[in-house]
């Protein structure tokens, strides 16, 4: 199962990916590194705004084997992408347990979010794979004596600074989930100062595997450039609501077929282990006969399958990540104050002790709950970008493995254990029929009023065409060479990539107008303006006055993508177009 899951979801990432292209506009800036030679500083300029070094470094690298095509530009995000769907698995499975693994890989494998982000060239998917092994491996350093984990942990962290900003996540995360479980039980855990030492060690390692985006920022003026640039996104306290609301719209639109079918099977997941664990307690402990395993009366299981079906009919109403923060919510609640099934406030003292495995799953339920919370209450404070909320998504699916662990436990053995016993009852699958029914016609009903509908196949390669028609245009002006021409793109990174990628030689970005006063006639000039021209105050100022210079040879409609749309303050209707302006230079 967790092998048909993971391939299911790896060509999920792969198929079609020829209508995939560059077209927002973080993924050109990482895209082009390879278009500029050293004396040009290596990359296009002021990428640092962006993002540190290390991912466009890859996208170069895969671009120098595979060329400037789909696979040659994706397949850095496509392998962390995949690497993120096996992981999380492996994760959940050992902090919560079999069935905990094989919820967290459904939900990762076919996740609409997920899928997008991980065909596109932007960082966030690395972030999220940096972030949950550094995560995990923090918790192997709390629970192990081996110095081997604190070292693998920080240079995680530092991987993931070194290619998002807000890499050093893991660090906020690790610190948060220890502080609790070391007061609560400080009777019981040893050495508590070596767990915050081992802490320390994490920082240490991760700040010296990212001192080289330091030291490399200090000739653009330091990091406090980068942070002044990015405070601007930040919309505070204040605008935390309406941030909030966005994204909740932001994954309303993203959630495709496969989304619901994910949830779907977490659904069915957490059907069977209800009904088994109604079997195991139904069952006498000294009983091994094949008729003793007792799923309960027909009406209990009805209630079962229709509880277990609400998610995803509440899903079809409220959307999808609702539904999963309120399992994850219900999962680590019951991890931390109802491990045994009953409620206790996780305090030990010297009369109340826990065994070793199951104080190493609340440190885990710790680490996870200050990640779910801290994200759920950090995330809207900045500018709603849907693919900021790709942390915060990762750890509502822990949380709903979580939810789907907690039952497992408290069956008394695993998923696949309980259904091979069950199996010895001739007449127990027959009467677990009405609550797996319920779930799968709740699934198949929202599945088939829901459109059809897969965000990551969309197509997105409408800049590319608009570069092809540009340059079609080019050579067919019969007063000059289309190689002699100089084309300047205004803000529009992803134009910027195709016209190198198409092979135009002389094209270069610009941030100023001051080319017209080096304009020749060998080399005849033209700026190329986009929608992100049109909405920049300081491209319109310098414009006005030197308008006359500049003759509108042709005028391209583009159509954005849903992934461009919602980064924008409206995302307005698929069928609308923005315009792509050539202007001649004189």
């Amino acid at each position: 199962m967790v092998a048909l899951l993971l391939l299911a979801g790896c060509l999920m990432r792969i198929l079609f990916l020829s209508d995939s292209g560059i077209e927002h506009f973080d993924e050109g800036v990482y895209a082009s590194n390879l278009w500029f030679y050293a004396e040009q500083g290596g990359e296009y300029p002021g990428r640092f705004y962006y993002a540190p070094p290390l991912f466009p470094f890859l996208i170069e690298w895969s671009m120098i084997f595979l060329g400037s095509g789909p696979l040659g530009v994706f397949l850095p995000s496509l392998l962390l992408g995949m690497l993120t769907v096996l992981l999380i698995w492996w994760v959940a499975r050992d902090w919560f347990g079999p069935a905990a693994g094989l919820v967290a890989l459904t939900l990762a494998s076919l996740s609409d979010l997920h899928l997008l982000y991980s065909r596109v060239a932007l960082t966030d998917v690395g972030l999220g794979f940096c972030l949950l092994l550094a995560v995990y491996l923090a918790w192997k350093s709390f629970i192990s004596a081996d110095w081997k984990w604190p070292l693998l942990a920080g240079l995680a962290t530092g991987a993931g600074w070194s290619i998002k900003y807000n890499g050093w996540l893991p660090l906020v995360v690790s610190l948060s989930g220890l502080i609790p479980c070391l007061l609560l039980r400080r009777c019981q855990i040893q050495q508590p100062t070596g767990k915050l030492l081992r802490w320390l060690v994490i920082v240490v390692v991760s700040f010296l595997v990212w001192s080289p985006v330091l030291i490399g920022l200090q000739k653009s003026g330091g990091y406090s450039v980068v942070a002044a640039n990015h405070s601007r996104y930040v919309v505070g306290f204040s605008g935390w609501f309406d941030s909030f609301w966005r994204q909740w719209e932001n994954h309303r639109l993203l959630e495709g077929t496969t989304g619901f079918i994910s949830l779907g099977v977490v659904c069915l997941i957490l059907c069977l282990l209800s009904i088994l664990r109604r079997i195991a307690r139904s069952q006498p402990s000294n009983s091994d006969a094949p008729g003793s395993s007792n799923p309960g009366s027909t009406w209990n299981l009805i209630l079962s399958g229709l509880l277990a079906a609400f998610p995803v009919l509440l899903a079809a109403v409220a959307g999808i990540s609702p539904v999963l923060g309120l399992l994850a919510s219900i999962g680590i609640v019951l991890q931390l104050f109802f491990p045994a099934g009953s409620f206790r406030i996780p305090l030990s003292t010297d009369q109340v002790q826990v065994p070793e495995t199951e104080l190493n799953r609340e440190l885990a339920a710790w680490l996870l709950a200050a990640w779910f919370c801290g994200l759920l209450l950090a995330t809207p404070l900045y500018y709603p970008y849907p693919r900021l909320t790709i942390p915060w998504t990762m750890a509502a699916w822990l949380g709903t493995a979580a939810c789907a662990g907690w039952w497992e436990q408290r069956a008394g053995g695993s998923l696949f254990e309980l259904l091979q016993s069950s199996n010895r009852a001739d007449q127990t699958p027959i009467r677990m029929a009405p609550a797996v029914g319920i779930v799968m016609v709740a699934v198949l009903l929202v599945v088939s009023f829901k459109p059809w509908t897969l965000v990551a196949w969309q197509s997105r390669d409408d800049l590319e065409a608009v570069a092809q028609n540009i340059l079609a245009d080019l050579r067919s002006e019969s007063d000059i060479r289309s190689e002699e021409a100089i084309l300047y793109t205004y803000a529009e990174p992803a134009l910027f990539y195709y016209l190198k990628a198409q092979g135009h030689p002389l094209t270069g970005p610009v941030a100023d107008l001051e080319f017209l006063n080096s304009i020749t006639a060998q080399n005849p000039a033209y700026l190329i303006v986009g929608p992100h021209a049109a909405a920049d105050p300081n491209f319109q100022k310098q414009f006005a006055p030197v308008r006359d210079r500049f003759e509108l040879v042709h005028s391209y409609d583009y159509s954005p993508s849903l992934l461009v749309r919602l980064n924008q303050a409206s995302p307005g209707d698929a069928s609308e177009t923005q315009p792509v302006l050539l202007y001649r230079a004189r």
